[in-house]
C-alpha cells in the first residue's frame, strides 16, 4: 500500500514535492478524553471499545464513566488484544463489532490495540474480510480518501511509545507468523485523547520499550533522506522531548510532567513517521522479530547500535545536525559528533534495560540472505541516509549475531 501522507522524491532535494495530509484532532490534559468524546457528537455511534485484558481492569471504569457521559450510547468491548497481534485478534474484534451493529471504534491501549484496531476499522467500513485487504480492492479502499461516511475513531493512548494513534500504518502477524504492514490515512484515528494521568501506573518495562522506540521514530524520521520539512520540524521536536523525557520518567515515575512529556513526543513522532517514514533501523528489524521473540524495543536496541554506527562512518552529517539541535555535541567534527548523539541513545538503552547485543541470536548465512530480501522490501530501506546494497544488509544482520 501506497504511503498517503507525503509522496517526495526521497532526495533531499528543494525541488521536492508532495501532499500533506495532517492527523486528526489531538485532545491532551487532564480531561483530554472526556473532551474528544464531546468533539464526536453524533458520529460516536455504537462504539467498539478495543483493548486488551490488562488495560481494561485498570481504565474500564474510567473509559465507561466518560461514555456514560453521552445520553442513550450504547457500546460493545472487545478485550482480547495480546503483545504482537496476529489476524486472529483482528478477526475476533470484527466479530464482536459486527454482531453488536458497531459504527464506530475506540481503541484504548497501546501500540498493539491501535493496530489491531486499524484493521479492524478497515474491514468493518469496506465490508472486506481482513485477506481481502492485500487484494486490488482491498487496496483501492485503503489508498482512496477518507470520506464523511468513515466510521468514527478514537483513540486513547495508554503507553507513550509507537506512536500509532497519530500514524497511518498498524503491523500485525500474519497466519503464518510474519508481520504485515497495512497503510492508509482512512484508518489513522480522527480523533486523540492524550491524558497522561492514564499512562501513571504503566510498569518500568512497558514505560521504558515504549520510550525507547520513540526515540527511534523521532530518529529515524530526522535522519532518513524523505525531505517534507513539516514533518523534519515535528522528528527533531519529538527527539528533543522523547531524549529528555525518557530518563526523567525512568526515575520518577508518578511524575505527571515526565509522563505529559513522553506521551506528547511519542505522539509527534508518530506523526513525523506518518509523513516521513523510518530509516533502515526499523526496515531491518521487523524481519527479525519473526525470529528471535522478544519485545519490539529488545530487536530495537541491537539493530540500533550495529545499523546506526554502519551508516554513521559515510552519513555522518543528520546525527551531527541533531547532536548540536539537542546540545549533545558540538565539535565541529561531523563523525565525531554523530557518535556522541548515537552513544546518547545507547545510554538510554542502557537506562530503558535494553541490552545492545542479542544474547542467543544465531544466523546461517542463508537466514540472512532471507532477512535481508525482506528488509528490502521496507519502504523506509532506501531512505536511510547510508543506502544499503543487498550484501551490505546481510553483513550487518550476521554481525548482529556474531
Amino acid at each position: 500500500m501506497n504511503e498517503k501522507d507525503v509522496k517526495g522524491t526521497g532526495t533531499g532535494s528543494s525541488q521536492a514535492h508532495g501532499r500533506i495530509e495532517w492527523p486528526g484532532a489531538c485532545f491532551w490534559g487532564g480531561d483530554a478524553l472526556v473532551r474528544a468524546i464531546r468533539a464526536a457528537g453524533q458520529r460516536l455511534r455504537k462504539p467498539l471499545v478495543v483493548t486488551d485484558a490488562g488495560v481494561w481492569a485498570a481504565l474500564g471504569p474510567f473509559v465507561e464513566a466518560a461514555l456514560a457521559d453521552v445520553r442513550g450510547l450504547q457500546w460493545q468491548v472487545y478485550g482480547g488484544v495480546v503483545s504482537n497481534p496476529s489476524l486472529a485478534q483482528v478477526r475476533d474484534a470484527l466479530r464482536a463489532g459486527r454482531e453488536s451493529g458497531s459504527e464506530s471504534l475506540i481503541a484504548v491501549g497501546g501500540g498493539s490495540v491501535m493496530d489491531v484496531a486499524k484493521v479492524t476499522l478497515a474491514c468493518m467500513a469496506s465490508g472486506l474480510e481482513v485477506e481481502a485487504l492485500q487484494t486490488l480492492e482491498g487496496q483501492a479502499w485503503l489508498e482512496a480518501a477518507t470520506t464523511p461516511d468513515d466510521p468514527l475513531f478514537l483513540a486513547v493512548p495508554t503507553t507513550s511509545g509507537t506512536g500509532s494513534e497519530s500514524s497511518s500504518a498498524a503491523l500485525i502477524q500474519g497466519d503464518g507468523g510474519r508481520k504485515r504492514l497495512f497503510r492508509s490515512t482512512r484508518t489513522r484515528p480522527a480523533l486523540v485523547a492524550l491524558q497522561p494521568e492514564l499512562t501513571l501506573g504503566l510498569p518500568f518495562g512497558p514505560t521504558a520499550q515504549g520510550g525507547f522506540d520513540a526515540v527511534l521514530h523521532a530518529l529515524g524520521a530526522w535522519v532518513n533522506t524523505d525531505p517534507c520539512p513539516v514533518g523534519k520540524a515535528m522528528a527533531l521536536q519529538a527527539l528533543r522531548l522523547c531524549m529528555k523525557a525518557l530518563p526523567a520518567v525512568l526515575a520518577a515515575p508518578a511524575s505527571l510532567q515526565a509522563r505529559a512529556d513522553m506521551q506528547m513526543g511519542a505522539y509527534m513522532a508518530g506523526v513525523a513517521i506518518g509523513m516521513n517514514k523510518v530509516d533502515a533501523v526499523h526496515a531491518m528489524c521487523t524481519p527479525l522479530e519473526s525470529r528471535v521473540h522478544m519485545a519490539h524495543a529488545e530487536v530495537l536496541g541491537p539493530v540500533f547500535s550495529v545499523v546506526s554506527r554502519y551508516t554513521a562512518e559515510t552519513a555522518a552529517r543528520p546525527y551531527a545536525e541533531a547532536a548540536r539541535a539537542l546540545g549533545v555535541a558540538d565539535t565541529g567534527d561531523e563523525r565525531r559528533d554523530a557518535l556522541a548523539l548515537i552513544g546518547a541513545v545507547e545510554e538510554l538503552a542502557a537506562r530503558a534495560r535494553i541490552s545492545l547485543r542479542f544474547p542467543d541470536l544465531r544466523l546461517l548465512p542463508e537466514d540472512a540472505e532471507l532477512l535481508a530480501v525482506q528488509a528490502r522490501q521496507s519502504a523506509s530501506m532506501p531512505l536511510n541516509p547510508r543506502v544499503l546494497a543487498h550484501e551490505e544488509i546481510k553483513s550487518l544482520y550476521l554481525q548482529m549475531a556474531a
